[in-house]
């Protein structure tokens, strides 16, 4: 018997089909000859859910055995034929066979819905496998008659269930979108809700109606104050609509639409479905109720925030477009400079608009832009890249056009500002005064401490309380120099507005200040409220970054400096961009600027974008070949640098004694010292030293070292024992040894340090012998 695997079988237009587990003939023909049947047995009908997708084997609890036979009409074996099965709906069962060892891949792995196998003998097998959804499904094996050229086929139905009923266990809402506006505000003010309704096992319920027939499962109602809202939908009696209604499953599914009018209370809106656990059945009452809520947010669609984006560095250049002279640029290609850039860039600023409820505002809602980037701080200055004009001790007048600052300078710092130029408030840096965060235009300068400007302030009466906090706010003024921006745009469907801030290559890293600004309304008095975000950053550059670090290698084990610079893809240095750095030590210990292992730097940039840090290591291994003693990795702007080696030379070795005079006779063991000398004149520990010794004359004279190598302590310093022998010899004067010992740095044998020895000729005869 051999099965086919990866033929499919196509679906036969015209089949007969027997009853459960029975055989079918030709339909009833009569002329001769009779076609045969085919006969299926299950080892069993009733299959259990696979709810968690188990993956099908032979003796799979999911899967049942269909034993195939094909038989002539004399009860003969139907050999050599292929056999077409199918089964439906797939949802609930899919078909498996055994695997053709001879094919790729494996067959009896695949979830068939329509597969032919091969019978040699007239018999077959295939698997039934039940799937994730409840139900009966109906698998259909045919074939046609070698005799008649008729098809037969046979047909048994399995039943896959949960095992634990088919009554509601749980509702599940969504709601879609989950914000709507009220009718007046021009926005979308109608939500579809989704109900699904499943029983214990995770099945849909059973349908409960047919057409205008049967019964209503679901019960919707709006909990709280409603309003003009409305759910409206369908039920066994037709349309229905109010604050509470009736509906059924199809499919376990039913859809609901919410709707709101002008009338509707504004704010979070609560729905609950309600379905009837003990019959699936909510128009004869509920008597086991299973419910779930969503909230539909209600709002007018008005602005009440503004939020300002600024993407300023990533790994390629999004939002910034590089300007050229010919006007030719490609907005899908910003990784390429272009080949005639014009010395200008371009930022896109964007702006999120929200109303009082959390919806976004309505798309069309008009938001303002404006920038101002002077006057700064010259670089070098005290205030270098700072507002001149500008202040922590702001005090806005709730309702009024008048500013002051009990230690302002208005009229003279930064030569002043004047008429037209824009006064900047902050207002969101200290809590309770967000109302208050402005952007307005100087009407005239009253002193140095008090200003007139125009559009007046808001009431700051976000909660209904006026709120005066006094002289607390951070404010800037400042004009447009050096840079431009898009002065409206309009919001889309999200709620974001965007504009376009434009500047020259010049300016990059300079410091701006960026607003955004629409109308609103005061919730309080009904009066025009404007809506402002502001903030400050610095003109940005065009990613990605580079960063570079000086010198490299860093000499360890002593304090030195760094110098690191940071330029855009353009090659302009970032000015005012912050350095971080990571140390890695394999011992020791490292630091910038007295912050340890890793931090950030004391400074930022400069104009020519680099930054100075003081290095300071100590306890570093002394470097040997062309390795380092450690690293140090420095970031910025996005960008990360090459990793900066740390190398720990030895400047010298000392050694003490640096001769030695042997004037006895036999072994004299003589103390030496060897310091390691770094860079600054200090000692270096962890130097391991060797020792290497020779001797001739004398009575056979040696110098035996010990040990032969020692490492330097915490203070540079190594021990060692040198025993001299037989420096003095006989004959007068005697015969004497000469020898040296020559301490060298393992790894490093350019560094080294000599001690000498001799015997005396100026000893007394004889010869006194060496003492212990």
């Amino acid at each position: 018997m051999k099965f086919f695997g990866k033929t499919l079988g196509l679906m036969l237009a015209s089949l007969t089909l027997a009853s459960c587990g029975g055989g079918g003939g030709d339909g009833g023909a009569t002329s001769p000859p009779q076609s045969g049947t085919i006969t299926l047995h299950a080892t069993t009908t009733t299959l259990p859910l696979n709810a968690n997708h188990t993956a099908w084997y032979p003796a799979s609890p999911f899967s049942t055995e269909v034993d195939i036979m094909w038989r002539n009409a004399d009860g003969s074996a139907v050999s050599g034929h292929d056999i077409n099965c199918s089964i439906s709906p797939v949802e609930v069962a899919s078909i498996h066979i055994p695997d053709d060892a001879s094919t790729q891949p494996d067959e009896s792995a695949v979830d068939w819905t329509n597969i032919q196998v091969h019978s040699d003998t007239g018999h077959a097998i295939c698997w039934v496998f039940s799937s994730g959804r409840a139900g009966t499904a109906v698998l259909t094996v045919a074939g046609v008659d070698p005799n008649t050229n008729r098809t037969v086929s046979a047909s048994i139905t399995i039943t896959v269930t949960s095992g634990v009923g088919t009554l509601p266990a749980s509702v599940a809402l969504e709601a879609t979108p989950a914000g709507v506006y009220l009718p007046s505000s021009g926005g979308n003010n109608t939500s579809q809700i989704h109900a699904l309704v499943l029983d214990a096992g995770g099945q849909a319920v059973p349908d409960p109606a047919n057409g205008n027939s049967g019964v209503d499962n679901l019960q919707v109602e709006i909990i709280g104050e409603a309003g003009d809202a409305r759910l409206s939908t369908n039920s066994v009696a037709g349309a229905v609509s109010g604050t509470t209604v009736k509906t059924h499953t199809v499919h376990g599914v039913a859809t609901i639409a919410f709707q709101v009018n002008d009338g509707t209370p504004q704010g979070p809106m609560q729905i609950k479905a309600t379905a009837d656990r003990s019959d699936n059945n909510v128009t004869n009452g509920i008597q086991d109720p299973v419910s779930f809520p969503v909230s539909v947010i209600v709002s007018d669609g008005k602005l009440y925030s503004l939020e300002l984006t600024s993407p300023l560095f990533a790994p390629s250049l999004p939002g910034i477009t590089i300007n050229t002279v010919s006007g030719d640029v490609n907005p899908d290609d910003v990784t390429q400079i272009p080949p005639d850039p014009d010395a200008t860039l371009s930022l896109v600023v964007s702006a999120l608009g929200t109303d009082r409820q959390g919806n976004p505002v309505i798309p069309g809602t008009a938001i303002r832009f404006g920038a101002v980037d002077s006057p700064v701080g010259a670089p070098g200055t005290p205030n270098d890249n700072q507002f001149l004009i500008s202040g922590l001790d702001g005090n806005p007048q709730e309702g009024g056009g008048t500013f002051t600052a009990p230690t302002g300078h208005f009229n003279s710092a930064g030569g002043g500002a004047g008429p037209g130029d824009a006064l900047i408030v902050f207002g969101k840096a200290v809590q309770g005064n967000e109302d208050l965060e402005s952007a307005v235009t100087v009407q005239r300068i009253n002193s140095a401490t008090s200003a007139t400007v125009l559009p007046v302030f808001n009431k700051n009466n976000t909660t209904g309380t006026t709120v005066d906090s006094g002289p607390v706010l951070p404010y800037l003024f400042g004009r447009a120099l050096h840079g431009n921006i898009t002065a409206s745009a309009t919001t889309n469907e999200i709620g974001v507005a965007h504009a376009t801030l434009n500047y020259t290559v010049n300016t990059v890293g300079d410091s701006v200040a960026v607003w955004a600004q629409g109308d609103g309304v005061d919730r309080i008095t009904g009066a025009p409220r404007r809506v402002t975000d502001a903030g400050t950053m610095a003109y940005p550059g065009v990613a990605p970054a580079s960063i570079v670090a000086f010198p490299n290698p860093l000499l360890g084990d002593t304090t030195t400096s760094v110098t690191v610079c940071v330029a855009d893809a353009l090659g302009i240095p970032l000015r005012g961009v912050r350095i971080g750095f990571q140390f890695t030590l394999p011992a020791g210990t490292g630091s910038i600027d007295g912050t340890a292992g890793a931090g950030f730097f004391d400074d930022l940039t400069g104009t020519d974008g680099c930054a100075v840090g003081t290095v300071v290591t100590s306890g570093l291994p002394v470097t040997s070949g062309d390795g380092s003693s450690g690293q140090v990795v420095f970031t910025g702007a996005g960008a990360t640098s090459d990793p900066v080696d740390i190398v720990v030379q030895i400047s010298a070795l000392q050694v003490s004694p640096s001769s030695v005079l042997i004037n006895c006779a036999g072994s004299r063991d003589v103390p030496i010292t060897v310091k390691a000398v770094g860079p600054d004149g200090s000692g270096l520990p962890g130097v391991d030293i060797d020792a290497a010794c020779s001797a001739s004359g004398g009575d056979g004279a040696a110098l035996s070292p010990n040990p032969t190598t020692a490492t330097t302590n915490n203070g540079g310093t190594a021990g060692f024992i040198v025993t001299a022998t037989g420096f003095i010899g006989a004959g007068t004067p005697p015969a004497v040894g000469t020898g040296q010992c020559v301490f060298s740095a393992a790894g490093d044998t350019s560094r080294s340090a000599t001690v000498t020895f001799r015997g005396s000729q100026s000893v007394p005869s004889p010869v006194p012998a060496c003492g212990p």
